[in-house]
């Protein structure tokens, strides 16, 4: 049964991480001047919201 716990506690440290990730990428891409940054940017967003949204699909699984 421990193994089940520090499993799901690092699944849910990740997806604290990611969603900091998330949060520093859209204060870039407030801050982004140039397109071919500001488009850098958004793919990386869109990656890790995805990213996110895998997470929280494992973390729903029995």
């Amino acid at each position: 049964m421990t193994a089940v716990v520090i499993f799901h506690k690092n699944i849910e440290e990740m997806t604290m991480t990611l969603e900091h990730h998330i949060e520093e990428l859209r204060a870039e891409l407030r801050n982004a001047v140039d397109a071919g940054e500001r488009h850098q940017i958004e793919a990386e967003l869109e990656a890790a919201r995805a990213q996110l949204a895998r997470r929280i699909a494992e973390e729903e699984l029995p």
